[in-house]
């Protein structure tokens, strides 16, 4: 639904559409890497969308301005971002932990000498009405997960996604249950994190299976056991993730 919606919304809007790919996909960096990705080690964002897109701007020779759809509103991570920054500043500019970023270091360093990478987010202090008013308003609809009663819509589903979005999936997508229980014998790790649903509902008593969740949140209350802090996947790399 979601590539369905943004190759219509570009073709509306008379955008060309580039899309760019890392060597991987999802579940073959999952098998790479011998397990899924978690909320400590977030590596599906570094590999699938921050080295491709990273990549596709070293191969301009010119200028550019990236423009982010994300909101301050979303998280407390985010309301700490800027409205307007560098692209490549976490290049220049330690984080916490007092380290740079190191993917290809040299090659930015050399493009930002001659090229400028800016970020723009236009719609940081809006709120979620003013965002849907917006596209109601230019005659589009917004994301078709959003109308099946998903809160978020980047990947699907995410190892972080609430209770209520696998409920969804559990009643009315047979066919990404089959995927999500495939994924996990081809990595041979479990997908959800351990703390994802109490531990007397796994029959290990330690982590779930994507069956055992999948059970679990067409039995009980969503959300009653959702694990404590956010959910969107907080990219180090200006919010990347959604």
């Amino acid at each position: 639904d979601t590539y369905k919606h943004v190759n219509d919304v570009c073709l509306q809007m008379g955008v060309r559409l580039i899309t760019l790919k890392s060597k991987y996909d999802f579940v073959s960096l999952a098998v790479h890497k011998k397990r899924f990705p978690s909320t400590n080690a977030r590596f599906c964002t570094s590999e699938l969308k921050m080295k491709p897109m990273i990549d596709y701007v070293l191969s301009l020779k010119e200028s550019c301005i990236i423009i982010q759809g994300i909101r301050a509103g979303e998280s407390t991570a985010r309301a700490a971002m800027e409205e307007e920054c560098m692209y490549f500043k976490s290049y220049f500019q330690p984080n916490k932990k007092g380290r740079t970023e190191n993917y290809r270091s040299k090659d930015v360093k050399e493009w930002c000498s001659q090229f400028d990478a800016s970020v723009l987010r236009p719609i940081f202090k809006w709120s979620a009405q003013q965002v849907i008013d917006c596209i109601l308003d230019a005659g589009q609809k917004p994301n078709p997960l959003y109308y099946r009663g998903f809160s978020r819509v980047g990947c699907f589903p995410c190892i972080m996604c609430r209770h209520k979005e696998i409920e969804l999936i559990a009643k009315n997508d047979p066919e990404m249950c089959q995927r999500l229980i495939q994924a996990e014998k081809n990595v041979g790790h479990s997908f959800f994190p351990p703390s994802y649903i109490p531990q007397r509902f796994c029959k290990n008593k330690q982590y779930p299976y994507v069956e055992e969740v999948l059970e679990y949140v067409k039995e009980h209350t969503p959300d009653m056991f959702e694990p404590e802090g956010g959910y969107a996947c907080m990219s180090m790399f200006h919010g990347l993730c959604e």
